[in-house]
């Protein structure tokens, strides 16, 4: 109650005073704060153009709570990612995860600036892209629309980090791990990258990634990704 009487305090004011539009927001508690309380209202969007830098240290563990929390009360969570935004070891692969639950994940190679979304009624935007010392909060106006109209540029023009065609049964489908290292490798990762987020060494990487060559009949490895994506295995 006491949170919706919030709201429509905040909202009376934005209607009267057009400078309200847009809150400025500097400081690291500060913005933890406001960001916390919005996120905490979300009910219906959470779309997000995600890539680093971060406010705190980055948590799989965290994430993965927070995102299957939003799932199940219903959210649609389009996310697109930049390579960089998927370095940290383990997240590629729990953004695989949190795909089949139903997070819509895609890629592309560069963005402009951190943005969320949420609800379409209110956006955050970092106001300096390397650094994460200040917000801009954008509620409903025509710079929300078109910050909405920008993300839907991005989603379109990404591409699917896990594939949305119906799985093929087939006798040779690889294993969940080699699964993951295909959509890592589709989504332009090096050996070294892949072997920080499996755990393991660029050599093992390289040999697992001639294996599947080899078992495919294939020679290089663009012909693997797409005989995997034709297979609807990535």
């Amino acid at each position: 109650m006491v949170d919706e009487l919030a709201s429509e305090y905040r909202a009376s004011r934005l209607q009267g005073d057009p400078t309200e539009l847009v809150e400025v927001i500097t400081g690291e508690e500060a913005i933890t704060l406001r960001v916390a309380e919005l996120t905490q209202s979300m009910r219906t969007h959470f779309w997000v153009l995600d890539q680093p830098p971060y406010l705190g240290p980055y948590s799989t563990e965290l994430e993965e709570t927070f995102t299957r929390d939003l799932l199940d009360r219903g959210v649609d969570i389009r996310s697109v990612y930049t390579p960089e935004a998927l370095e940290h070891p383990g997240r590629f692969e729990l953004i695989t995860r949190l795909a089949q639950h139903g997070e819509q994940a895609r890629l592309l190679p560069a963005l402009p600036f951190r943005l969320r979304i949420m609800d379409r009624r209110v956006a955050l935007v970092a106001l300096i892209g390397g650094r994460h010392d200040g917000i801009a909060v954008v509620h409903p106006s025509g710079l929300l629309d078109a910050l909405l109209e920008l993300f839907d540029i991005y989603w379109q023009r990404a591409q699917p980090i896990v594939s949305t065609a119906p799985e093929m049964e087939t006798l040779d489908r690889p294993s969940t791990e080699d699964l993951l290292l295909l959509g890592m490798l589709q989504a332009g990762y090096k050996d070294q990258a892949i072997a920080r987020q499996l755990g393991t060494s660029a050599r093992t990487v390289t040999r697992r990634i001639a294996t599947i060559m080899c078992r495919l009949g294939l020679n290089t490895r663009f012909q693997v990704g797409a005989e995997a994506a034709k297979r609807g295995w990535i």
